[in-house]
């Protein structure tokens, strides 16, 4: 189980299934242009969080077309 998952999870014990399913979780760990599409395509995880990285117009270009199959 990943993290994504694991925190939906939590959310859906404290809550309910339907409320954890609406909630938006943003991947933050080390995102990079090359393993931004592996990150995203995991079922829990809605995007990501990124800090000064975003500053290099590829990596920017790469985190915003991802490629969510």
């Amino acid at each position: 189980m990943n993290a994504d998952a694991f925190i939906r999870g939590i959310i859906a014990f404290i809550y309910e299934k339907n409320i954890a399913d609406k909630i938006r979780i943003l991947y933050g760990g080390s995102v990079k242009p090359t393993n931004v599409d592996e990150l995203v395509v995991q079922v829990d995880a809605d995007g990501t969080l990124v800090g000064g990285a975003v500053l290099s117009s590829e990596f920017f270009g790469r985190n915003i077309n991802f490629d969510k199959i």
